[in-house]
């Protein structure tokens, strides 16, 4: 099974994908592109099951909608704790140049909050 991780931001979203045990940046993108962009990804890599990176703080309602948005266009969707996902982004980032960070920092969160879920499911999926 395939799966697509988010890591939903206030301005971008990131994204990466699973096609097997191990996840991959795919992209970082607008929020305001997700609608657009996510079903075309999701036909091209058969994708039907998003995980999606749940967070603490202010932005946790955002997060709750967005997931009611994309169970309520038919997607199978599923939390998973996004504790420290971009701090571990950052790290893993810092011989980047700041404006490349920038870029990648969302798309490598997702990347960490997918692979720690496939991790801890890896017995039942």
């Amino acid at each position: 099974m395939n799966y697509i991780g988010i890591d939903y931001g206030l301005k971008s979203i990131g994204l990466s994908i699973a096609t097997g045990p191990l996840a991959e940046p795919l992209a970082t993108i607008s929020k305001d592109q997700i609608f657009n962009i996510l079903p075309t990804l999701c036909s091209t890599h058969n994708v039907k099951d998003l995980v999606i990176g749940f967070p603490d703080g202010n932005i946790r309602p955002l997060v709750e909608k967005f997931y009611q948005q994309l169970e309520g266009l038919g997607y199978i969707c599923h939390l998973a704790d996004e504790t420290l996902s971009s701090r571990d982004a950052l790290a893993s980032l810092s011989h980047k140049k700041a404006r490349k960070r920038k870029i990648l920092e969302h798309a490598v969160a997702a990347t960490i909050i997918l692979q720690n879920w496939l991790d801890s499911h890896s017995g039942t999926l």
